[in-house]
């Protein structure tokens, strides 16, 4: 009888650990011209708007992760060919001092699949010891999944490789990897480069990404390893 009732605690409480470990609920969202907060910049036939996600509100929205905290700047872009010939984007980087890293849907879900993970790890400190083993091969087969649906969803809505036809236009994510220490985005411009499919044409777009404010993870800092002489007692 007191097995039963064991077993049946431990399923209840692997449902309610299943439930709030690791997971991940983002949403669809669109880039609105005329939203606020939103830059603009036109150049020939080209017009460029820019959102920022980077803010604790936006980013938990789109990707469910407060992504600054894990380095990660996403960036929602969409460009109007108002010409008359398709356009290809062959080009897009983010300077400041210095160029940012670009960073592939893979490389960013992965940076962000930390908070699912951490999620996790908090849940697995209340398991009764009892329950380790099951509970830590669930969370394994939990999280796994979580992150590849992580990798889909910063896939689909990445800014990938496409013909834009004229009078069309295009939108999606682009990431980058945040310098350590920035807290805003001020300094910071866009350089998309497109090039007309027909006349190979190249046209370079330049807008200052719109301002905001974030926080990123403080890294653990290494304690200073004490000078093996003074440990020494024969010294």
């Amino acid at each position: 009888m007191k097995r039963n009732n064991t077993m049946k605690a431990i399923s209840l409480f692997m449902a309610c650990l299943m439930v709030g470990c690791a997971s991940y609920t983002p949403t669809m969202v669109r880039l609105d011209p005329s939203g606020p907060n939103v830059a603009k910049v036109t150049e020939g036939d080209f017009t460029l708007y820019i959102e920022e996600y980077v803010t604790q509100e936006k980013a938990e929205r789109a990707f469910d992760t407060d992504l600054a905290k894990e380095g990660v700047l996403p960036l929602l872009i969409l460009l109007e060919n108002n010409g008359e010939i398709p356009c290809e984007v062959v080009d897009i980087v983010v300077r400041g001092d210095t160029p940012l890293k670009e960073l592939t849907p893979e490389e960013a879900a992965d940076k962000a699949s930390r908070s699912a993970v951490g999620r996790a790890i908090g849940w697995s400190l209340l398991v009764p010891i009892i329950a380790i083993p099951i509970a830590a091969a669930a969370s394994a087969g939990h999280t796994s999944k979580v992150n590849k649906q992580m990798v889909a969803d910063f896939t689909a809505k990445a800014f990938l490789d496409e013909v834009i036809m004229p009078n069309k236009d295009f939108s999606g994510f682009v990431y980058f990897e945040l310098e350590e220490g920035r807290q805003d985005l001020s300094g910071l411009s866009l350089e998309m480069t497109a090039k007309n499919i027909v006349t190979q044409e190249l046209t370079t777009v330049i807008a200052a990404l719109p301002g905001a404010t974030f926080t990123q993870k403080k890294e653990k800092k290494e304690k200073p390893k004490e000078d093996a002489d003074l440990m020494n007692p024969y010294r």
